[in-house]
């Protein structure tokens, strides 16, 4: 019989190192996430305490990628670690002294995320009136071989002593800092320094660039304190990558900027939840790939959770955050990240967040670019209406090339009512907003929003409720309708993109 007195003594396997590296994230550039984050955390209590007093020397994180020699450097010039607290901060996992509610980084594990992408891992930091710096190193390489071979039997405590080695040397006393080497690094990601660039202007903390003309009116709509901090990639400063236009084959068209910024919050027993902004386009058509601003991004501490997609499951429509740029900050204390930092621990704040936005999206977003495409329809059959009449009118086409324009041409009269009363009623509903002002300033002559006479509703809408010549029934004659209005209503789309758009509407009235 066991002695019921004795404590079990749980084993921490040396698996659980892996896990925390190179496991616990989809992306290998979170690293440099994760030793912004930290750095940030730092500057923070630089500023708190006001530790500095010269404007020439602000607090900053510096990253250095030199693809040559496979090397990457992260420092900041914050308050570095006193050589006494270096071990117990470093060396234990999972043991941070930070505040979970106040604090970016609070774990104690993310400073681990390097040894998965490198041979070594070097720790260096100084402290203000110390005359020596502490130097830390892990053994990445030798970890992974550790880890590797199933014969080692050894915990993870017993591994991190095996892997990290310890020391002290001079340094001046009025410095301080604290600097991250990845050497050897194993992941050319790590090393493309566009591609860096590219993820950290959306990631990291930064501020607006000056050439986004909408950052001041998102700064004084701002519910509360926008974190920012100056983070420089070999040398040249990051801001966030949102620009005026919106790119097709790296071409920006005056016909798609971002002519306007909405704003939106939400209050969750009386305190803030959360709160953001998105981009109105002039098109708001869906936006291609190259565009790295695409998208509504989610961020807590002005730090991105999750991937540039993690919103997209919030929206109506699978590709509805891709007609959108913009940010919701979670605000709210309880709205804590969870260890892959791709969304929040689940609690009644997690619940109400996610219920929130996805109302907010269903009922304010998806109408809107729904109307927007609604524009798009009416405008392109009025434009084309008006450039086969100009065509005619100038002759400038072959006898059969003018048959065929007026054949298209007397389509597009028929079209013409329903485009204009479909402009009519957006201009009414959407009067003293946006898409009122792109009606209005289209040039074009629209109705006044009446309702469809029955003679029309009977002539464009009612499907044909008998068989036709090719023995369609009243069934097929729907879905045709069906499908033939969410052709006119997407314009812009074709091939691939039109038949998912199409799919989409059937598995929505299908739900």
């Amino acid at each position: 019989m066991n002695n019921t007195n004795e404590r079990f003594k749980p084993v921490i396997g040396k698996n659980v190192i892996e896990n925390l590296t190179i496991g616990m994230y989809d992306d290998p550039r979170f690293v440099y996430r994760e030793y912004v984050q930290n750095a940030a955390d730092q500057i923070d209590v630089v500023k708190k305490e006001k530790l500095y007093q010269s404007k020439n020397e602000p607090p900053s994180i510096f990253i250095q990628i030199n693809k040559d020699t496979r090397t990457v450097v992260i420092e900041d010039n914050a308050t570095g670690i006193k050589s006494q607290e270096v071990l117990p901060l470093l060396g234990n996992i999972a043991q941070s002294t930070k505040n979970r509610y106040e604090d970016k980084g609070f774990r104690g594990i993310g400073r681990l995320g390097g040894l998965g992408y490198c041979e070594r891992l070097i720790f260096e930091t100084s402290f203000y009136g110390e005359n020596k710096k502490s130097i830390m190193t892990w053994n990445a390489k030798k970890l992974k071989e550790v880890i590797s071979d199933d014969n080692i039997r050894i915990d993870a405590a017993e591994l991190i002593s095996l892997i990290t080695d310890y020391s002290f040397l001079d340094a001046d006393e009025n410095s301080r800092y604290f600097k991250v080497t990845m050497e050897n690094v194993t992941n050319d990601a790590l090393l493309d320094v566009q591609q860096v660039r590219d993820y950290l202007s959306m990631v990291a903390p930064v501020p607006f660039a000056n050439h986004f003309t909408h950052k001041d009116k998102i700064y004084n709509n701002a519910k509360d304190k926008i974190d920012e901090y100056n983070i420089y990639v070999n040398t040249d400063q990051l801001f966030k990558g949102y620009n005026n236009y919106i790119y097709k084959n790296n071409i920006a068209s005056e016909e798609d900027a971002i002519i306007d910024v909405a704003f939106f919050e939400e209050y969750y027993q009386e305190k803030l939840l959360f709160w953001g902004w998105y981009g109105i386009s002039k098109e708001m058509h869906q936006i291609p790939d190259e565009n790295k601003s695409r998208g509504i991004r989610l961020r807590k501490s002005n730090i991105q959770i999750g991937l540039e997609n993690r919103l997209d499951e919030f929206h109506k429509e699978e590709l509805g955050n891709r007609y959108f740029i913009g940010e919701v900050y979670a605000v709210n204390e309880k709205l804590t990240p969870n260890a892959r930092r791709d969304f929040f621990i689940d609690n009644d704040e997690c619940s109400q967040f996610s219920k929130r936005l996805r109302d907010l999206f269903y009922n304010q977003l998806h109408k809107l670019y729904y109307d927007f495409s609604k524009k798009n329809a009416a405008i392109k059959v009025l434009q084309d209406f008006e450039n086969i009449t100009q065509s005619l009118n100038n002759k400038t086409t072959d006898v059969v090339s003018q048959e065929k324009l007026e054949i298209e041409l007397k389509k597009l009269e028929k079209k013409i009512p329903r485009a204009q009363r479909a402009l009519g009623n957006l201009k009414k509903k959407y009067s003293g907003q946006v898409l009122g002002e792109i009606i209005e300033e289209s040039g074009f002559n629209f109705g006044e929003g009446e309702s469809k006479s029955q003679e029309e509703k009977q002539k464009y809408d009612e499907p044909n409720t008998q068989n036709t010549a090719d023995g369609k029934t009243t069934e097929e004659a729907r879905l045709l309708k069906k499908i033939y209005m969410i052709i006119r209503q997407n314009p812009q789309l074709c091939g691939e993109e039109l038949i998912q758009k199409i799919e989409e509407k059937h598995h929505d009235k299908q739900r």
